[in-house]
C-alpha cells in the first residue's frame, strides 16, 4: 500500500451535472481548493518517495484553470507526471479544443483523461471528444476515455470507440496505439445513489481486495486526505486519513499504514468482508461494495473487527489468498489486458489506468 498516485480535487464545480456523479458535482457545488491547501499537498508530495502521478480532477478542473496551470507546473517541477481528468466542454470547435490543449501541455500535462456515455451525452455531443482526442494526440499526449454503462446503454464502449474511429477517419488498430478505452458500470453513491444496479454485477473482480486503498490519494478542498479515489470516499468517514490543516501529508500517510481496515479491504477485499460478516449482495462496481460495507454495515465490521484483530491480521493481511485471486482474474481477462499492453507499449509508451465520492480516522 505505497502511495503513488495523487488526485487533486480542485473544485467540486462542475458546468455537468451527470446524473451518476458519484462526488455529487453540479453547477451549483463549489468549493474551490484555497492556495494553501494546493501548497501544503506539494510540500508534501516532495517528501513521499513512492509518488509518481498527479491528477487534477474535479468537478471539473479547467473551470479552476489558473490554478490548474499552476498545479501542473509545480508536479512538472519536482519530476511528477500529470494527468488533468476533464468533461472536455471546452472543446467544443477544433480550434477552441487546440487552444486549450496547447495551454494544458505547454505547462507540462502528460496525459488527459474525459469520459462519455449516456450519462455525459445530456450535456456534450460527442464531436466534442473527438475534438479533443484529436488535439491530444497533435500535442502528443495519451489519452485515457471512461465509459460509464447500464446494460441497455446507448453509448458504450464498443461505439465510443467505433464513433472514435469515425470522427479522426483512422482504424481501431491506430486508435488503440494512443487511446485506451475503459468501460464499468456506475456506483450507486453521490447523485448516483438513486439509480437502480441491480443487474448488474462486476463479477470476478469483486473476488479479489482493493488494490487502490491507499495506493490512491486523494486531497481535497477542506484540506481533507482520503485513502482512495473511488465511488465511496465521501460518503465512508473511514476513508479520510486526516487533514492537511492539522498534519503534514507524509504524516497523515505513515499512520494510514498502520491502519488494519485500510490493510482488510486492500487485501481480502470489501465483498469478501461483507460475506464474513453474514452479508450476500450482488454489487455493480467494487466502490458500490465498500460503499455498502462502510455505511450500512459499518458498525458490525467494526465490531468483527475489534473482536478479531488477531485473526484478521493473520489470515486476511499477512497469509492472505489475494494474490491466487488476482491471478485467476488476470488469467479470465488475459486477452482483454493483453490487447491493451501491446497497443500502448508498441511504441515504448506507458499503459495509463484511468482515474477514475466525511470525515473519520480510520479503525
Amino acid at each position: 500500500m505505497q502511495p503513488s498516485l495523487f488526485s487533486i480535487f480542485l473544485d467540486y464545480w462542475c458546468n455537468f451535472e451527470c446524473k451518476h456523479c458519484s462526488v455529487g458535482s453540479s453547477p451549483r457545488t463549489i468549493m474551490p481548493m484555497p492556495r494553501e491547501i494546493l501548497d501544503r499537498a506539494f510540500e508534501g508530495l516532495k517528501d513521499i518517495p513512492t509518488a509518481k502521478v498527479v491528477v487534477f480532477t474535479g468537478g471539473e478542473p479547467t473551470l479552476r484553470l489558473e490554478t490548474l496551470l499552476e498545479g501542473i507546473r509545480m508536479t512538472k517541477e519536482r519530476g511528477l507526471r500529470s494527468r488533468v481528468v476533464s468533461n472536455g466542454w471546452w472543446a467544443s470547435t477544433p480550434a477552441k479544443a487546440t487552444e486549450m490543449v496547447r495551454k494544458l501541455r505547454d505547462a507540462g500535462l502528460d496525459e488527459l483523461n474525459t469520459s462519455y456515455d449516456d450519462f455525459h451525452k445530456p450535456f456534450a455531443k460527442f464531436n466534442r471528444i473527438v475534438n479533443l482526442v484529436r488535439a491530444a494526440h497533435e500535442a502528443g499526449m495519451l489519452v485515457g476515455m471512461g465509459v460509464i454503462y447500464e446494460d441497455d446503454a446507448d453509448w458504450d464502449a464498443p461505439k465510443v470507440r467505433s464513433e472514435l474511429c469515425k470522427g479522426l477517419g483512422i482504424s481501431a488498430d491506430e486508435l488503440a496505439d494512443w487511446v485506451t478505452i475503459l468501460a464499468d458500470h456506475p456506483a450507486p453513491t453521490g447523485t448516483g445513489s438513486g439509480l437502480d444496479v441491480s443487474g448488474l454485477d462486476a463479477g470476478i473482480r469483486l473476488d479479489t481486495g482493493c488494490g487502490e486503498v491507499l495506493k490512491t490519494v486523494s486531497l481535497h478542498p477542506n484540506g481533507g486526505v482520503k485513502v482512495c479515489c473511488g465511488h465511496a470516499q465521501f460518503y465512508a468517514k473511514d476513508l479520510t486519513a486526516g487533514n492537511l490543516h492539522d498534519e503534514p501529508l507524509p504524516q497523515i500517510l505513515q499512520r494510514a499504514q498502520g491502519n488494519l481496515l485500510y490493510w482488510w479491504i486492500h487485501m481480502l477485499g470489501p465483498k469478501r468482508i461483507l460475506q464474513r460478516l453474514g452479508v450476500e449482495g450482488n454489487y455493480s462496481h467494487i466502490c458500490h461494495a465498500c460503499h455498502e460495507l462502510l455505511t450500512t454495515h459499518r458498525e458490525k465490521a467494526v465490531a468483527y473487527l475489534a473482536a478479531h484483530r488477531d485473526e484478521v491480521m493473520a489470515n486476511d493481511v499477512l497469509l492472505s489468498d489475494t494474490m491466487k485471486t488476482m491471478a485467476k482474474v488476470l488469467v479470465a481477462r488475459k486477452d482483454e489486458i493483453m490487447g491493451r499492453v501491446a497497443a500502448m507499449t508498441q511504441k515504448g509508451r506507458p499503459v495509463i489506468p484511468l482515474v477514475k465520492a466525511e470525515e473519520g480516522t480510520g479503525t
